[in-house]
Parts: structure tokens; C-alpha cells; sequence
């Protein structure tokens, strides 16, 4: 749970943040005026229900997690027509009622904007770039094993998301992969190694077609600098161009890579956690 709200802290951010804003500017118009600690407490109460609201659209539905930064979003600009409203002295309109259907509209707004043709029409146009780095407590070569493409097995790969991975019948350097989606859909891509430095560096080109469709192409590069036998530092840099608005907004708000380098460190431990963990703590015990 609380790699999730790390991993996730921009979006739990917004969203509670947004609503609870929202809430508490609701209270400041609907009546006489209250205690600044009341107004705090107020905020502080319904970011608490905001969290669990937001916890729970990721534990049963979290395809819709997207919905909540839009929300959130729309949720702070609602309060600051609120508060606007009400030190103007026309917040009659909107308290209540009013401000939930200005928040509805507004997020319904959003969203319809985020994934219109226009969005999609400058988010071809646009190049997104994205960037991760940490420390891994595995040797460089279980770790190149498990985030390049092709170093094993398709299921080994850190996602656990790689389906098939092929190589192509005319350029050696070229392969033709496949990650598994919802239900049936699937996304297809083909590799192109720019530089296969084992276990020190890779940079591939790719283009294909996302699980929704979307065509797309970029360059993904890694870099893995060895710390000591049993550790290294992972840098991670990836550019991708053909998406739409929307899906740049939720790429950002997921912190995708930061997202692969979690599932990375989960398959490492789950393979290979017994046995460098008990080295580890020997070598704890003997310092």
C-alpha cells in the first residue's frame, strides 16, 4: 500500500488534494463564517475520504485510475470559483448543487478534451520523455537478464507482461515483440538495437501500435553501473512520440518507469531474493 502511494503520490496528490479543496470551499460559502482550525479540520477530513476513495478505484476498477486526476483537477478549479464567488458575494448560484454540477462539467469537459481528435492530433506531434533511476541490490547481470528485451525467456521480463518475442527473418539486430493487454487486446512492436553493451548499456528504437490502438515510435536507452559484486545503479531513459494528450497526462501521473523499475525489483526478489538475501545478511552479520 504504501509503495502505491509513493509510486502514485502525484495523482493521490491531486485528486485528494482537489476534492478536498473543493469541500472545504463549499463549506465556507454554505454558511457563517467558522474557526480557521475548523476549516483545517474540514480539509483535513475529507483528504482522508478522498484517499480511500482513490485507494479503492485502484484495488477494484484501476483501469479508470485516469479519471482521478482529471477530477482532482477539475476539483481545484471549482474551488477557486468558490472561493471567488464567495468573497464577492454571489456564491448563492453555486454552493451546493451548483458547485457539483461546475465540478461535473468541468471534469466531463477535461476528459472529452484529453482524448478529442485535437488531442490527439498535437500529441503525435509532441514527444514525451521520460526518465528513472535507482539503486538495485542484484548483480548487473540478473538485472540486464530481466530488462532487455530478449536476454531470456519473454515471461522473464520485468513486467510480466512480454508475450512473444521474435527475431526478424531479414536484420538480426530486429525483433518483433508482443505485451499482453486487457482482455484480448495486445501491443505489438518492433526492435531495433541501436546498442547491446552486455551488462553495461542498451538502446533500442521501437514502433508498433499500443494496446488501444495508437501508433507509436521512440528510442528506450539503459545504463548499469556497477556498485559492487552484488549491486548496481539502473538508469533508465525513454522517449516516445505518437500519443495522444491523454495519454501523456496519465503517463506522467504514473510514473511509468518508475512503475517498470518496482516490478523489476519484485522479480528479482522473488527469484532471486533467497539467495542474495542470505548473503546480505551475512555479510551484515560479519561486519
Amino acid at each position: 500500500m504504501l509503495k502505491l502511494l509513493l509510486r502514485h503520490y502525484r495523482r493521490f496528490a491531486v485528486f485528494c488534494g482537489g476534492l478536498a479543496l473543493f469541500c472545504t470551499a463549499e463549506l465556507v460559502g454554505s454558511g457563517p463564517a467558522l474557526p480557521l482550525m475548523s476549516y483545517i479540520g474540514a480539509f483535513v477530513a475529507c483528504f482522508v475520504v478522498a484517499l480511500i476513495i482513490g485507494l479503492g478505484v485502484y484495488a477494484i476498477v484501476p483501469r479508470f485510475r485516469g479519471l482521478l486526476e482529471i477530477t482532482g483537477l477539475a476539483a481545484f478549479a471549482t474551488a477557486a470559483l468558490l472561493f471567488y464567488a464567495a468573497k464577492y458575494e454571489f456564491n448563492a448560484y453555486l454552493n451546493g448543487i451548483g458547485g457539483l454540477v461546475v465540478l461535473a462539467s468541468l471534469a466531463g469537459l477535461m476528459f472529452a478534451g484529453l482524448r478529442s481528435k485535437l488531442s490527439r492530433k498535437i500529441g503525435t506531434e509532441t514527444t514525451w520523455r521520460d526518465r528513472y533511476s535507482g539503486h538495485v541490490p542484484y548483480p548487473a547481470r540478473l538485472v540486464w537478464r530481466h530488462v532487455v528485451p530478449g536476454a531470456s525467456e519473454p515471461s522473464d521480463h520485468c513486467t510480466g507482461m512480454m508475450a512473444r518475442y521474435e527475431e526478424d527473418n531479414e536484420d538480426p539486430d530486429t525483433f518483433h515483440v508482443t505485451f499482453k493487454g486487457r482482455k484480448d487486446r495486445a501491443a505489438q512492436y518492433a526492435l531495433t538495437f541501436l546498442e547491446r553493451d552486455k551488462p553495461s548499456a542498451c538502446r533500442f528504437f521501437f514502433q508498433g501500435t499500443e494496446a488501444d490502438g495508437t501508433v507509436v515510435d521512440g528510442i528506450f536507452s539503459m545504463r548499469i553501473t556497477v556498485l559492487e559484486r552484488d549491486a548496481c545503479f539502473l538508469s533508465c531513459v525513454e522517449e516516445r512520440s505518437g500519443l495522444n494528450i491523454g495519454s501523456l497526462v496519465e503517463r506522467w501521473f504514473d510514473d511509468a518507469l518508475g512503475y517498470q523499475h518496482d516490478k523489476l525489483l519484485e522479480k528479482l526478489d522473488a527469484l532471486y531474493g533467497e539467495t542474495y538475501g542470505h548473503r546480505k545478511s551475512g555479510a551484515l552479520a560479519a561486519e
